[in-house]
């Protein structure tokens, strides 16, 4: 990695695993200005999980994931950070799925629901409204 002020290379002072998060946490310090910052490296998820819309396989986006935990979730008084946890959750959940790394979009949201389901019901209904696919399968 390279330093972000001077463009030099760095070096590993500091690491630390971050089991909940699938990260590592990393101090760096720069070899040429000293310079002492911090990452977060994680794996590409985009590369690891492929969603299968019809018969049309697209890269995982986390993002998207994301937007819809946060539409679900808009009534809390924290929202972006309940919507940041519970989409750690649900990856972390995805990844344990046996099996391929290929999932159709009914098992995200399926998967999705159960984790918005122990967390708030009223996201949980929020969000099986948005997708009545869920809905008609009990939880």
């Amino acid at each position: 990695m390279v330093c972000l002020y001077c463009n030099s290379k760095t070096r590993v002072i500091n690491s630390r695993p971050q089991k909940r998060n699938n990260q590592i946490w990393r101090r760096r310090q720069c070899l040429s200005c000293r310079a002492v910052f911090t990452t977060h490296e994680g794996i590409d998820l985009s590369s690891l999980l492929i969603v299968e819309i019809g018969t049309k396989p697209q890269p995982f986006l986390v993002d998207k994931l994301f937007t819809e935990v946060l539409l679900a979730v808009q009534e809390h008084k924290n929202c972006y950070e309940v919507a940041r946890e519970a989409t750690s959750t649900i990856v972390a959940k995805l990844l344990k799925t046996p099996g391929k790394p290929v999932y159709d979009t009914k098992q995200i949201s399926q998967i999705t629901a159960q984790v918005l389901k122990r967390l708030d019901r009223r996201a949980w209904l929020r969000y099986i409204a948005e997708h009545p696919s869920v809905a008609q399968k009990r939880l």
